[in-house]
């Protein structure tokens, strides 16, 4: 599990940055969805679920590791992104979450894998299994951090590192986006928020939610974040889809040799 990890301290004086997009599908879904997917069920007809972004991506390639097709409940937009991300499976829309929540059951019906993860509690039990490693990793690399931060999407992520980091002692809070200015992947509580079978809803009163600067994407508004704490050099940043960037410098080098 180590080896899952690409973890860096870009500044001297900055935060630690998890980074999720050197993953095979691109984000920290992988992870996630592959301890999913090691109890899938014998005889599953592929992998479908209600994502234009990084779940269905994950999803595609770990459907292709196994032999299985995926299907991605999205609208136009959604489709759009995933196929300019690589997505090869197929994609089906709707107009409303209601007609693709229909869709995502007839398919489950027929037998195909629907891993439900806006109300499935398991989706942290997965996320626990890979921050454990994580964490005892950052305690080696980087013993400075004590804080960690990413960005909130359906809190599985964000509820699984809670669970594994405070029992260590570090502080963990979720960011959403600012308020008119969405994010990519990213959610309020208030607009997710299913009543009583949202995943998030039995844990959001205790997980510090914080809002975001207004920013161009989730990794900028997670690096704001982490460089106006009073010691950033102590913020652990979960980049769930972000790859870490040659300095200007060392491609230019490269590029002469």
């Amino acid at each position: 599990m180590r080896g899952a990890y690409s973890l860096s301290r870009p500044r001297a004086d900055g935060p630690v940055v998890l980074w999720g997009g050197a993953l095979p599908s691109g984000s920290l879904k992988y992870l996630t969805f592959s301890r999913y997917l090691a109890a899938l069920p014998p005889g599953s007809r592929g992998l479908v679920e209600l994502s234009g972004g990084s779940s269905a991506l994950a999803l595609d390639v770990l459907g292709r590791e196994r032999g299985l097709p995926t299907v991605a409940l999205t609208d136009a937009a959604g489709e759009a992104y995933l196929r300019a991300h690589g997505f090869q499976g197929q994609v089906r829309h709707a107009d409303s979450i209601a007609k693709l929540w229909e869709h995502a059951l007839a398919y489950e019906r027929e037998g195909w894998c629907w891993p439900r993860q806006l109300t499935n509690a398991a989706m942290v039990a997965c996320v626990e299994s890979w921050a454990s490693a994580l964490r005892a990793h950052v305690r080696e690399r980087f013993p400075k951090v004590r804080r960690v931060v990413c960005g909130f999407g359906t809190g599985a992520t964000l509820v699984g590192l809670t669970r594994v980091f405070s029992t260590g002692g570090f502080t963990v809070t979720g960011l959403q986006p600012a308020p008119g200015r969405p994010l990519p992947g990213w959610r309020t509580w208030a607009h997710q928020n299913l009543g009583p079978e949202d995943l998030f809803f039995a844990h959001h009163q205790r997980v510090p939610l914080d809002t975001a600067a207004p920013a161009s994407d989730g990794f900028t508004a997670l690096m704001d974040w982490a460089r106006r704490q009073a010691r950033p050099e102590e913020v652990l940043v979960i980049a769930h889809n972000a790859r870490e960037q040659v300095p200007a410098y060392v491609a230019a080098t490269s590029a002469q040799a």
